[in-house]
């Protein structure tokens, strides 16, 4: 008598080992690329946090410039103070950027219709020193290339995005000719 497949009884559960390998194989590919497009999704969401911040600080820093516009003309306009002088601050005149400026120790102003909060400093005049008038690197004097008087400003916005994760801090150095 023949028997047509022999070696039948000595491979029992071999298959049955070969594809839970594959199966355990496919499991951890799955995960493994779930786990990495949960990783994409949620640094996707950090980055459109961090645009709406940026964009409802500008949107922050323009609203505040047109307050000091309407402030410049007469009347509050809706600033609601007098802006101090950026010397007033403690800082080196030359320092437009505010570095070292305590910002969480500021008295910030709200600007309701954005969500953010703003500071506006008055950037001083001109100075005489030996006869001669000077600025600043925030104020330059009138010269032949600007020979327009006006006032100097220096506004700083922040605004932080819908989860709040992200804040963005914008600044404007903003002439309003005389």
């Amino acid at each position: 008598m023949n028997r047509p497949f022999p070696d039948i009884q000595k491979q029992r559960g071999v298959a049955l080992f070969v594809g839970l390998m594959f199966l355990l194989v496919l499991t951890m590919l799955g995960l493994s690329a779930s786990q990495g497009s949960i990783m994409q999704e949620r640094m996707a969401g950090n980055v459109a946090d961090a645009n709406i911040a940026f964009q409802r600080a500008e949107g922050t820093l323009r609203l505040a410039e047109q307050k000091v516009i309407r402030y410049i003309e007469g009347g509050s306009g809706g600033l609601g103070f007098v802006p101090p002088n950026l010397d007033k601050t403690g800082l080196d005149r030359n320092n437009c950027t505010m570095s070292g400026y305590d910002w969480d120790g500021a008295s910030w102003n709200a600007a309701s219709e954005t969500g953010g909060k703003f500071l506006v400093f008055k950037v001083a005049g001109l100075e005489s020193g030996a006869g001669q008038l000077f600025g600043s690197n925030c104020s330059p004097p009138p010269s032949a290339n600007n020979p327009t008087a006006g006032e100097y400003y220096m506004i700083v916005a922040r605004a932080s995005g819908p989860t709040g994760t992200s804040e963005s801090i914008v600044q404007s150095i903003f002439f309003r000719p005389n």
